[in-house]
């Protein structure tokens, strides 16, 4: 068992420096502390707050922290727990909500009630999706959206989104629905009367899922903090136990308070509280929330309580940024210059740290591949060339879309990345969707579809691939086949699962993964018998015997470990959601836990464990970087139009204009040109504000990358950081990609040295014994050598392309061995005998949907050899299913082919000669080769002679007949008539004088596109200029591929060829090595 071991002692605060030590001399009651960002606000906050409490004056029960984010508050609060080397009855540092939520449960266990319920943001967005789709239905209230809403958009999650935001910002600021009405009304705004409809059917809908006796109230995130506030503000006329008090409140990052904040802080300054509010206006990042950095100019006012946000507070400005040196201060006070607002003295902090080398630099790529390269090998040299641990390094970018694509690049770029938070909905989760599945299966009453066997067979839990299923499939059938049964491969997969005996029929390779998959299968309707959700989901998760495996890929690392974290942390958030899911909602069965999941269309965030990330580069968004420093900070995908977004956010419904009107800065008569502009203007300062705080984590370098392409351009904000050249001169900003810092570009980077110096070597005439030994001594291959003898892969010659010996130069067959072939290989082997040979090996690819329509038809025509449309159409119909295709466009394009293909197939068969055969297999010799095939068709005519032959027939379902000259001598033709010349088919022709003899043969074209089928003739064997021509093509053919080495031919059918990447002719499949 591990020793455990305290956590190392934090390291000590540097001194405070003059300005600092005046904050924490402070003593109420109210104080404002302004610092530009890294001058040391944080840091002085948890020092004020270590004062405190070591000199007595204050306990940790005393003080309060807010802070913006939980991720913040939780980053507080280790700081401060290592420091103070105390504990306390509650968290010292917490976030607003928290803090509210903590003041409405006292209150409830005080007076009896259960405890409150928070709302999270997926749920609240799940409601209003349930409400939105009843009024589209005519259900719920009668609500009446204005031309300025496009029918359709209630049903989106965009306009959700909007709608979220417009109410939380009316009740941030405690407007109730008639008072949104009321300011609709006023202000010429007919969506906001609509939305006020929505909220009061919202509010009553909440009301009522608290009216069980069992159930607390139930509060949204923007009106927890304003209930706690009217609670605390009442709370000795309603409760008769203790309030919760603070004597010090500490609020950091107060430019990101809102104004339900501003209204706790209030009542807490009432109580007898002191406030020390510690803000960079130009910081803000969360204003899509409801921060409002104005409240931060309102701190100063007096009276308190005169306005909100007034509390009387006196003002310090933090003098000196310590964070990085002047030359990354210069870039910061480039961009909060940008920003509109008061002047505020604390953009003018000199840095004080002059002598540190603290640089930033601009890399401009020609395509986001390139950026994504550069990215990682800025990461990749800082860690290996400078020393840099990749915990203090970050990459942010300004939305959580670039997150998922910068990831996977730097992951498969060998970059360890942590992000905080997913980027999906829970549902969405590669591991979850398969136990989500899995849930709904052994909770309800029908069968599984077989799309779902399908995708549980290829999920984890069953442990196929997309090939394996492919085998599964015709394996069942083979098995259907052997007891004469009629089900599709469909209706089989679904049967396995309850069908032991059909399983155990079927080979290992496929019968283990069906027998796993229906054990976890069983263990979950085990515990779905008497257990709620997280009961059967714990079933289903242990009988997959999952977790040993995921656990030991994520302890080892790399890009796979990355994604078993990733995979283990859904787990454990779905888990967690199953079990908040059962505190909500004691007497739900485990399949509403599965509906609500699957409704939900926004990320949730987790309160479950995850994985330790400390020893990786974080990856985040500017909003997600406020609060935190890195030695090395990226900021990537600066791109025109991406940074800054200039788009409206509220365009719809307006919720923007709804605080500017409720702040006094809209009038009824503001509305036109200049309102937009006002609105963009806004816009632009809160993305200058966060490319401000993106650009301020940085306390050594900072990198900002962008791609200039044909298609795309950087954004002006990358001249804030280096400003570009004059018109016409070389742009020392654009960059080429290095090679990467990896094992893989060394093994490369070492064998071209290698080989180019090998080449020039040859090139001068060296000989081979002589470049060998002048080569032994090489850098490269010495590096090389080093690389293999730690199991490198690819450093070892042993591996190259070109460099082993051949294995064996004798021929595929011995001189006096027959050759098998089939007439439609013959005629792969005449065109390519290459192409023949990699077939023949495996080289080919999967059957498409055009061969698999193909192969139906063809069991179709064999089937009704005289069919009419009527009874073809039907026969095809009976077995579509076969081809298992998606509904949808595709199914239907399909559809149609089908039936153009059964058309012109009819048409054809109308007026064929009389068929004998159909799909009759033959095997014959011609010379050395053994040919063996199946004729499609095989018609009984007779000549002029009045004597029977036999036309073959061959149909093809492609859309693109050969030429007709081709068809004169066409291979495979050819070899069916060399069938019935030798005699093969003289049982269909009794009455022959000499036996069955041929009248030609046919390519039969039923899938073109013209009107009525093509066919492409072929005469006679004997009336052919050369009689013997398809037998010496036979017998070439049997040379071509009887040799030890075969060759390549270009030709039209080079562009189709499935082993283009192993040709010497083609670019994809030359030699790459000597």
């Amino acid at each position: 068992m591990p020793a455990l071991r305290p956590p190392a002692p934090s390291a000590p605060w540097p001194a405070p420096d003059a300005d600092q030590a005046r904050v924490l001399a402070f003593r109420g009651p109210a104080l404002l502390v302004r610092g530009a960002p890294g001058s040391g606000k944080t840091t002085t906050a948890l020092h004020l707050v270590a004062d405190r409490v070591a000199s007595g004056g204050l306990t940790t029960d005393d003080v309060l922290v807010l802070a913006p984010t939980r991720r913040a508050a939780a980053r507080l609060r280790d700081e401060l727990s290592g420091h103070l080397r105390a504990t306390s009855g509650a968290p010292v540092v917490r976030t607003p909500s928290s803090a509210a939520f903590a003041i409405l449960r006292a209150r409830a266990t005080l007076l009896g009630e259960p405890p409150p319920v928070l709302i999270s943001g997926p749920e609240q967005d799940l409601v209003l999706a349930d409400l939105l789709a009843g009024h589209t239905e005519g259900e719920g209230a009668a609500v009446e959206w204005p031309p300025s809403v496009p029918d359709g958009a209630t049903g989106l999650r965009a306009f959700r989104d909007e709608l979220r935001d417009l109410l939380m910002r009316a009740a941030e600021r405690g407007l109730g629905p008639a008072d949104l009405a009321r300011l609709g009304h006023t202000h010429r705004r007919p969506e906001w009367v609509a939305a006020a409809r929505v909220y009061a059917e919202y509010l009553e809908v909440t009301r009522l899922r608290a009216g069980t006796p069992d159930a607390g109230a139930r509060y949204d995130p923007a009106v927890i903090v304003d209930e706690a506030a009217e609670a605390l503000a009442a709370w000795d006329d309603e409760v008769s136990g203790p309030r919760p008090r603070w004597r010090l409140v500490v609020v950091d990052d107060h430019h990101e308070s809102t104004a339900a904040t501003a209204r706790l802080l209030h009542v807490l300054a009432a109580d007898g509280a002191d406030l020390v509010l510690l803000a960079d206006p130009d910081a803000a990042v969360q204003t899509f929330r409801g921060a409002m950095p104005a409240l931060v100019e309102r701190s100063t006012i007096a009276p308190a309580g005169s306005e909100l946000g007034a509390y009387g507070a006196e003002e310090l400005v933090l003098g000196r940024v310590w964070r990085h040196g002047p030359g990354l201060r210069g870039v910061v006070q480039a961009v909060t210059a940008q920003i509109r607002g008061p002047g505020r003295a604390h953009r003018a902090a000199p840095s004080a740290a002059a002598d540190v080398d603290s640089r930033a630099e601009v890399a401009l790529l020609r395509s986001p591949a390139q950026e994504a390269a550069h990215v990682a090998y800025v990461l990749r040299s800082a860690f290996l060339h400078d020393g840099v641990p990749w915990r203090r390094m970050a990459v942010v970018v300004r939305s959580g879309a670039q997150v998922a694509a910068l990831r996977r690049a730097l992951v498969d770029a060998g970059v360890p990345v942590a992000v905080t938070g997913s980027d999906v909905p829970l549902r969405a989760e590669p591991a979850v969707r398969p136990l989500l599945l899995a849930l709904d299966a052994v909770t309800r009453a029908e069968p599984l579809a077989a799309g779902d066997v399908a995708e549980l067979l290829a999920s984890p839990l069953g442990g196929l691939d997309a090939v394996g299923l492919r085998r599964l499939r015709r394996a069942l059938r083979a098995a259907e086949r052997a007891v004469e049964g009629e089900r599709t491969a469909d209706e089989l997969l679904v049967a396995v699962l309850e069908d032991p005996a059909l399983a155990a029929r079927l080979p290992g390779p496929v019968r283990r993964p069906v027998q796993r998959l229906a054990r976890v299968l069983e263990a979950g309707r085990a515990a779905a018998a008497d257990g709620g959700a997280p009961e059967v989901l714990w079933a289903l998760w242990s009988a997959a015997d999952v977790a040993a495996a995921w656990q030991k890929v994520a302890l080892a690392g790399g890009s796979a470990g990355a994604r078993a974290d990733r995979d283990l942390d859904a787990v454990l958030a779905l888990f967690a959601a199953a079990e908040q899911f059962v505190d909500r909602f004691p007497q739900a069965p485990p399949a509403a836990f599965v509906a609500h999941v699957r409704a939900q269309d926004l990320p949730a965030d987790s309160l479950a464990p995850q994985a330790d990330q400390a020893g990786a580069v974080e990856l985040l968004t500017a909003a997600g970087a406020a609060g935190g420093e890195w030695d090395l900070v990226v900021v990537a995908g600066v791109q025109e139009g991406v940074w800054p977004d200039l788009r409206l956010r509220d365009r719809l419904l307006g919720a923007q204009h709804l605080v500017e009107v409720l702040a006094g800065r809209a009038g009824v008569d503001d509305d036109g040109p200049e309102r937009y502009r006002q609105a963009r203007a806004a816009v632009l300062d809160d993305e200058l504000r966060s490319f401000a705080v993106a650009v301020s984590r940085a306390r050594r370098r900072l990198v900002v990358t962008a791609v200039r392409d044909a298609d795309q351009r950087p954004s002006g904000l990358v001249d804030l950081v280096a400003p570009g050249p004059e018109d016409g001169e070389a742009d020392p900003r654009q960059v080429a990609v290095q090679p990467a810092l990896d094992l893989r570009a060394v093994v490369a980077q070492a064998r071209a040295w290698l080989e180019a110096d090998a080449a020039a070597l040859t090139a001068a005439g060296a000989a081979p014994d002589d470049a060998a030994a002048r080569l032994a001594g090489h850098p490269a291959a010495r590096l090389l050598a080093r690389l293999a003898t730690e199991g490198v892969p690819g450093a070892s010659p042993d591996g190259w392309y070109g460099v082993a010996p051949l294995s064996t130069a004798d021929p595929l067959w011995p001189a006096d061995a027959t050759v098998p072939l089939s007439p439609s290989k013959l005629e792969t082997a005449a065109t390519c005998a290459l192409r023949w040979a990699l077939e023949a090996a495996g080289g080919t690819a999967a059957d498409t949907t055009e061969q698999s329509l193909g192969t139906l038809v063809h069991a179709v025509a064999a089937a009704l050899p005289d069919g009419d449309e009527e009874a073809l159409a039907a026969a095809v119909d009976a077995r579509w299913s076969e081809l298992e295709l998606p509904e949808g466009w595709v199914g239907a394009a399909q559809r149609r082919r089908a039936a153009s293909i059964v058309r012109h197939l009819a048409a054809y068969l109308r007026d064929a000669g009389e068929p004998v055969a159909v799909e009759r297999p033959f095997t014959v010799e011609v010379g050395r080769v053994v040919l063996r095939g199946v004729v499609d068709r095989l018609e009984r005519v007779v000549d002029e002679d009045g004597v029977p032959r036999l036309r073959v027939v061959d149909l093809k379902t492609g859309k693109q007949p050969v030429a007709k000259g081709e068809a004169q001598r066409h291979p495979q033709l050819g070899a069916y008539q060399l069938a019935v010349e030798a005699g093969q088919f003289d049982d269909l022709l009794p009455d022959a004088p000499d036996g069955a003899r041929s009248a030609g043969a046919a390519l039969v074209y039923v899938g073109t596109s013209q009107k009525t089928f093509t066919t492409r003739d072929q005469p006679p064997l004997a009336e052919d200029a050369d009689p013997a021509w398809a037998a010496d093509l036979v017998a070439d053919v049997a040379d071509a591929v009887c040799r030890s080495a075969v060759t390549a031919s270009a030709g039209d059918l080079c562009r189709t060829c499935a082993v283009q990447r192993s040709c010497p002719l083609q670019e994809a499949g030359r030699v790459v090595g000597a």
